[in-house]
This record gives C-alpha cells, sequence and structure tokens, in this order.
C-alpha cells in the first residue's frame, strides 16, 4: 500500500510538473497578429503555444518580453531573408541589449533553454529569461515593425514646432516638410543605424561609422560615411551628425540624408525628431 501510494505521488508530481514547465511568450506573426502564451516544443519546425503548433514560416518574431523593439533595433534588422550562410538566419537579441547573428538549433521542451549555432561557431545553451526577442523570419519582422514607423516619412505629423522623419539608409534626400529661416537654430535627436555599405565594420549612427571611414565622395566630404547630414533647397550640404542644435545655411525646404556616395546597398534607417 505503502509502494503504490508512494508511486501514484510521483507521477501526480511529475505530471504537473510537466504541464507547469512552460515559458511565456509572445508570437508575433508575419500578418503582425500577436498571439501571447506558454511556449512548448515538440521538436522540427513548428512552435507550440497555448497547445496550438505554428509552423516556423508563420511566425515573424518571438518575443520573451513585454513590448515592442526599439526604432533602432528594428533598423538592424536584415530587409531580406538573403543569409550567406546557414549559420545566419536568424536573429538573437538578449535582455542586456545584445545583438547576436546566427541560427536556431532548438527549443528545450518546456521552452525554458534556447539552443543555437552562433555565426562565428559554436552551439550555446542559453536561457530564456537571458533572451528578449528571436528573429526567427527577420525581413518579415522588420516589415511588421516597419509598419509602426510608416507614418514617419515627409508627410507626418509636421507642425509648427517639430516634426518626427524617417530616414532611410538608401535614399539620398527625404523632405522633413519643414521650411527653415537662414540664421535659425533647430534641434535634431536621431536614433538607429545605417549599414552604409556591405562590409560588417561599416554601421553608422548619426554620427556616422563608427570606425571613422569616409565614403568616396559623399555629400559632405569632410564627415565620416552614413552620417546624418541635411540640405536646404538644393543648397550645400551640411552635417547634422549628433550635434544636437544646428543653424540653417539658408531659407527653403529642409531635406535629410545619409553621407554616402553609393546608397543602393545600404540597409537601416535613422528616425530623426526635430524642433524649433
Amino acid at each position: 500500500m505503502f509502494r503504490r501510494l508512494f508511486i501514484t505521488t510521483v507521477l501526480v508530481a511529475s505530471t504537473a510538473g510537466i504541464a507547469s514547465a512552460q515559458t511565456p511568450v509572445t508570437f508575433v506573426m508575419r500578418d503582425g497578429q500577436r498571439i501571447s502564451g506558454n511556449m512548448t516544443y515538440k521538436g522540427g519546425a513548428e512552435y507550440t503555444l497555448n497547445g496550438v503548433d505554428y509552423p516556423s514560416g508563420l511566425v515573424a518574431l518571438i518575443a520573451f518580453v513585454p513590448g515592442d523593439p526599439s526604432p533602432a533595433e528594428v533598423s538592424r534588422i536584415p530587409t531580406v531573408d538573403n543569409n550567406p550562410s546557414e549559420h545566419e538566419r536568424h536573429v538573437f537579441v538578449t535582455r542586456d541589449g545584445n545583438m547576436i547573428w546566427g541560427k536556431l538549433y532548438k527549443f528545450s521542451p518546456d521552452g525554458s533553454v534556447i539552443t543555437f549555432d552562433q555565426r562565428e561557431g559554436g552551439r550555446p545553451d542559453v536561457a530564456a529569461s537571458n533572451m528578449a526577442r528571436i528573429y526567427i523570419n527577420p525581413a518579415a519582422a522588420r516589415a511588421v515593425y516597419g509598419s509602426n514607423f510608416a507614418g514617419l516619412n515627409s508627410s507626418a505629423a509636421v507642425g509648427t514646432s517639430g516634426a518626427n522623419v524617417r530616414i532611410p539608409g538608401n535614399q539620398q534626400w527625404v523632405s522633413t516638410g519643414f521650411t527653415v529661416r537662414r540664421g535659425e537654430t533647430l534641434h535634431f535627436s536621431a536614433t538607429g543605424e545605417v549599414m552604409w555599405s556591405p562590409d560588417a565594420a561599416d554601421l553608422a549612427t548619426a554620427a556616422g561609422a563608427r570606425t571613422g571611414r569616409h565614403s568616396a565622395q559623399p555629400p559632405v566630404g569632410a564627415a565620416p560615411g552614413g552620417a546624418l547630414v541635411a540640405r536646404v533647397d538644393n543648397g550645400k550640404p551640411f552635417l547634422i551628425g549628433n550635434q544636437g542644435s544646428v543653424r540653417m545655411p539658408a531659407n527653403g525646404q529642409l531635406y535629410l540624408g545619409i553621407n554616402d556616395d553609393i546608397l543602393g546597398d545600404n540597409t537601416g534607417d535613422f528616425y530623426v525628431t526635430i524642433s524649433r
């Protein structure tokens, strides 16, 4: 009797442990739908949420923390699922903001441990509690979140005192909707990053390439490659960068752009808030 009771107790406890061993996440689907719940993993290319299996091809992103990624993070996500290596299929973002390129290998059955192949080699196990997001289909995720910023362009909320403008890395000049006066000072606050060449080292913030490297024939020759630059109407381009406040050199329409001479291979965006 004691032995039978003991075995029954162990089985109940084990079953309860399996039922409760789940990882809370949100699936962001390719169509933008958000589905939250507890994830488990049976193996293969399907992820199970609340007991329902979802093929990996339908999932754009798996979020382990609440909230959407920042525009700066989204700007670094590839625009096309065209990976030169099997080890660069997915993008992993840790809770401390580190971004890792690699390929998802598997989850543990309860979803609490993530195993992936790193671009640089190696197959580490990472606790889901240390992960913020996994971009399962990076280009699809970028499209979903990019729609959140679709209004940040030349027609976006431009008022007498301020505007928010998205500057695509592959577009030379974008109208801000601002008409400026010579001598007035505008304040610029920019986030985001731009890859201004196929070279992985050529990552630029608004201040320009982190390496300090210059493009061959950019609009502003003295400024680093990929920097945020401006012009008024068709006047001489000038640096905005991370200066904060910049005095306008002429009267007319203000345009912002990327300090690069070949833009077709660029990716990423700057998100600029302008105020008087």
